[in-house]
């Protein structure tokens, strides 16, 4: 693998393309100064990824793009190609020749490309990685990098040898994983924050559906039990209807039958009215055949009866219009009424409409006002997101700033401490000179004769110093080691005296504890006199009496252990040893401390509690000791025997002991206890006493004898250095005058050094100043940091209250424009009852205007009709009279015309009782007219509250009609759904606010 072709445009001092080839030898690239030589460099690090873009000799990343000179403009884009001979298949790619290109606009936008295709920078990165021609690498060598290289730690050159040995690759790869999983942690961490904070929500939510819940529930039962009573309107509306059809039915067969009745009397009256003309003939053939007055009389009575013919139908007539003329006037009075409880309705809606405006207009001002509420708050709250940008980006930036300043402060720390070891080094070098100069001097000095003899003055007076401190040390080490061997007699002594006074059986105890520690080295093997670290001094001597059975008793972990030693070694060599196995002791029942109650003062307390020991052991001294209670006198012990004989046994501290059994024991003060066996205790604290002295003596002794060592080879040193010094005097005068050069050397060297030395203290000075303002710049922008911050925090705080404010604000709106459109519903149901009566009223005056009509013409008609009947009566009048006067011409003719009249009075009679009757049914057929016309009025009423109840349906609860009857047994009865809507208003009223967003945004979280 090896570079094959170099391709530049517009980077740096390269204005126009050029194109570099190589060959896969070594190529040197020379020229003079300033010629673009380093710039050929930096334009390959750049390609192979290089961002830093000081290592590029700039301050900003657009200094690299060609600026311009006095001949060409500058250019807007960088452009470097490379491209790569990968015949030895070394890089990933399965190609022989690869092609990276990285281009950089003016706007800072950079672009990179492998073999064409777009990629990421990283990738590029990525695919010299362990191949050294990475960034940073040892293929690429810098100007001034050189000395740095040789002059960097370790731990600083491990990159190179790294890349070198391809592990940088999987290093990089560690640091990507690494920064993957703190990534992958922070996200979960967040994950959790939302998790925990979404909890926090859920039980709020949780709370408002279950709110809402019961919201729906109540608003459902309200729901059906209003259908209920709509269905009960419904119901009722319907029973009317049909009833009223049935009504209508039987009055229109009504009125057929009394009409049929009314053609029957006419027909009657005609037939009559005939025979009564057909016996006024009659009475004139009579007339006719006598003479001439009778004819004249039937002609008189003919024209009398028509007169009375008339008369009767004029009556009649005006009979039949003064009714309908009542009639008129009743409906035009009924018309009145109903034209007036119109208008009170008409009033009452206007009353109710013009409520209904003001409360609508009130509402919507309200909606207006929390709107705008709502619009400042999503104008403060866009603001404050704004601002917050701008604060996180201020806060990035001075993130950035502070890491920058970070990082200048540890280089100017690392050069700082470069510097400081530097001046280290030149002030040992200067020491040294200065030691060199000295030492020189010294031996100039030494040339002099008398200094040379009070110096071996000086040498002998320590060299008999020293003989008489090893002479006082010599005595002390041998009266120490005579304290040493009169305490190891001491030791001996007691140890004989346990062996004389013990029995055999003692001594092989001791042999069984050593065997048991070779076979088993880690487990547990020990005296119980061992396992007490303290018995204090009161308690001791009565301690001997409690522990004289157990005090030399073997402490082992395993009692399987234990016999596995006897067995094998001990079996004949044993009389009688007594073993305390740990894993039976933990068996053992003890009593708790609930089981005694002690409140008397005179009592010490249970034998384990009064001695120290290793709490991991508190179960064996409960075990042993944890029966024996401790009293301070035999009075006391006494009393308490009362209690707990046969529980515990009991021990005063002036020698009386109770046993469980009841049996007294007593030790006093003339026996010596120190005969008994468990004095021991203190033979045994006495032998580690005196071996601890003994031990520290021994210490005290090889010090003294180290002591002594360095002082032997002090005074041997010290001997050495005046034989040395006498063959130097003689030697001295031949090396003067070389000692005085090389004196004049070293102080040339060490101004030389000093010089060093100020420079670098001034340097070092300067890079001080310049930490000090960076650390001031880095505490500025640490502080400003924590400013913005704060800022962030509270912006984000009051961006929640906001949204919490707008998310109320909505909640209002909401609600408010429900009771809107239940406002706006009732205006248009009102509206509507409105137009229905104005239409009601309308039909109602011209109902009026006709009937008024009709009864001015009634009247003019009854007037012309009272008119024809008073000259009627004035004919008929006069008829009579000349009739009388023909009946006083011929009595016969007279006689015979009064029977006929007689005749046409009986036929009158009962034409004016069918008059009558065709009067009546005529009266009977208007009074179920009336009741018809009543009827039909409503008929349209109840189908009109049909129709609204239709509507009613429809708009606020979309049911067609037919589905209320699914609603009929809801309830038992009208008042009972009444009661129990009431009953659910109140507690929805309880519920107060209702979110109806809960459950939806509870199920979303």
């Amino acid at each position: 693998m090896f570079l094959k072709e170099l391709e530049i445009y517009g980077f740096k001092s390269f204005g126009k393309k050029i194109k570099l080839s190589f060959n896969s030898g070594v190529t040197a690239i020379v020229g003079p100064n300033g010629c673009g030589k380093s710039n050929i460099t930096d334009a390959v690090r750049w390609v192979l990824g290089e961002q830093n873009i000081r290592s590029l000799r700039g301050k900003q990343l657009t200094d690299i793009i060609f600026s311009g000179n006095h001949k060409e403009k500058p250019l807007n884009l960088a452009e470097v190609s490379l491209t790569i001979n990968n015949s030895e298949k070394i890089l990933t790619v399965n190609m022989e020749e690869i092609n990276i290109k990285r281009r950089i606009y003016r706007s800072g936008e950079t672009e990179s490309f492998i073999n064409g295709i777009p990629c990421k920078l990283k990738d590029i990165q990525e695919l010299f990685m362990n191949t050294g021609l990475s960034k940073n690498t040892y293929s690429i060598i810098a100007q001034g990098e050189i000395d740095l290289i040789l002059s960097a730690k370790p731990s600083e050159r491990r990159y190179l040898f790294e890349e070198a040995a391809s592990i940088s690759k999987y290093r990089y790869e560690k640091k990507k994983t690494l920064n993957r999983i703190e990534e992958t942690n922070n996200n979960l961490d967040k994950i959790e924050n939302i998790i925990s904070e979404i909890k926090n929500q859920l039980l709020i939510l949780e709370g408002e559906a279950k709110h809402l819940n019961s919201y729906k529930i109540c608003q459902e039962e309200i729901k059906s039990l209003e259908l209920f009573l709509i269905y009960q309107k419904y119901n009722l509306c319907m029973t009317n209807l049909s009833k009223i059809k049935r009504n209508l039915t039987l009055y229109e067969k009504e009125k057929i039958k009394i009409t049929k009745k009314i053609e029957e009397d006419e027909a009657e009256i005609n037939s009559l009215s005939i025979e009564l003309s057909n016996l006024s003939k009659e009475q004139e053939k009579y007339k006719y055949n006598n003479y001439e007055l009778e004819n004249r009389k039937k002609l008189i009575q003919s024209e009398v009866n028509l007169m009375l013919q008339k008369k009767s139908d004029v009556e009649k007539r005006l009979f039949d219009l003064n009714k309908e003329a009542e009639n008129i006037t009743k409906k035009i009075v009924t018309d009145e009424q109903n034209k007036k409880a119109l208008s009170l309705n008409i009033l009452e809606i206007d009353k109710k409409l013009e409520n209904y405006n003001k409360k609508l207009i009130y509402l919507n001002k309200k909606i207006d006002n929390i709107s705008k509420f709502s619009d400042s708050l999503n104008i403060i709250e866009v603001n404050s997101k704004k601002a917050l940008k701008t604060i996180l980006e201020k806060e990035s930036f001075l993130k950035e700033a502070k890491i920058r300043y970070s990082t200048t402060l540890n280089m100017i720390n690392i050069n700082l401490e470069k510097i400081r070891k530097k001046r280290m080094l030149l002030e040992k070098q200067l020491e040294n000179m200065v030691a060199k100069e000295s030492d020189y001097q010294k031996i100039v000095r030494e040339n002099r004769k008398i200094e040379d003899e009070v110096y071996l003055k000086s040498n002998e007076e320590k060299i008999r110093e020293i003989e008489e401190t090893l002479k006082k040390l010599q005595k002390e080490v041998e009266k120490d080691r005579h304290i040493v061997s009169l305490k190891e007699e001491r030791k001996n002594i007691l140890k004989k005296s346990i062996k004389n006074n013990g029995k055999k059986n003692e001594q092989r105890t001791e042999i069984f504890y050593s065997k048991y520690c070779q076979k088993y080295p880690d487990d547990l093997c020990e005296k119980l006199l061992k396992l007490i670290d303290n018995i204090p001094s009161k308690y001791e001597k009565i301690m001997k009496v409690v522990l004289r059975e157990n005090l030399y008793s073997i402490v082992v972990r395993d009692i399987s252990s234990a016999l596995n030693i006897i067995n094998s070694s001990l079996e004949k060599e044993l009389d009688i040893l007594k073993i305390i196995p740990l894993d039976l002791i933990k068996n053992i029942k003890t009593l708790t401390d609930d089981q005694v109650k002690i409140h008397n003062k005179s009592v010490c307390g249970f034998a384990h509690e009064l001695i120290n020991y290793s709490p991991k052991y508190q179960n064996l001294f409960k075990v042993l000791l944890g029966n024996v209670l401790i009293v301070e006198d035999i009075e006391t012990a006494l009393d308490i025997s009362n209690e707990c004989l046969g529980k515990y046994k009991i021990i005063s501290l002036n020698g009386m002991a109770i046993n469980i059994d009841g049996s007294v024991e007593i030790y006093s003060d003339s026996v010596n206890l120190e005969n008994i066996k468990d004095s021991f205790y203190d033979v045994d604290k006495e032998i580690e006493k005196l071996e601890k002295e003994i031990e520290a003596l021994k210490i005290k002794i090889e010090r003294n004898d180290n002591f002594i060592e360095e002082n032997n080879h002090i005074y041997n040193s010290l001997w050495k250095e005046n034989q040395e010094i006498k063959r130097l005097l003689r030697e001295n005068e031949k090396n003067t005058a070389d000692n005085m050069n090389n004196l004049h050397q070293a102080k040339v060297s060490v101004n030389e050094l000093k010089d060093s030395l100020k420079d670098l203290l001034i340097e070092e000075k300067s890079i001080l100043g310049e930490r000090k303002k960076v650390s001031e710049k880095l505490a500025i922008l640490a502080k400003n940091y924590n400013i913005l911050y704060g800022y962030s925090k509270n912006i984000s705080h009051s961006n929640r209250t906001i949204n919490q404010i707008i998310a109320r604000g909505n909640n209002r709106l909401n609600n408010l424009s429900r009771e809107i459109n239940d406002l706006k519903n009732n205006i248009l149901i009102n509206k509507e009852k409105l137009k229905n009566i104005k239409e009601k009223t309308e039909n109602i005056s011209q109902y009026q205007d006709e009937h008024s009509f009709n009864l001015s013409e009634k009247r003019s008609t009854i007037k012309k009709y009272k008119e024809e009947l008073a000259d009627i009566l004035e004919k008929i009048k006069g008829y009579k009279i000349r009739i009388k006067d023909l009946d006083k011409e011929n009595p016969s003719v007279f006689k015979k015309a009064g029977e006929i009249e007689k005749i046409v009075q009986r036929k009158s009679n009962l034409l004016k009782s069918l008059q009558q009757d065709k009067i009546y049914q005529q009266k009977m057929y208007e009074t179920i007219k009336d009741k018809q016309h009543r009827e039909e009025m409503l008929e349209v009423q109840y189908r009109e509250k049909y129709v609204n109840i239709g509507d009613e349906v429809k708009r606020n609860y979309n049911l067609a009609l037919e589905k209320l009857e699914l609603y009929k047994n809801i309830s038992g009865s009208q008042r009972e759904a009444n009661q129990r809507i009431d009953i659910l208003r109140e507690n929805i009223l309880k519920m107060g606010q209702i979110n109806f967003e809960a459950e939806n945004r509870y199920n979303y979280q």
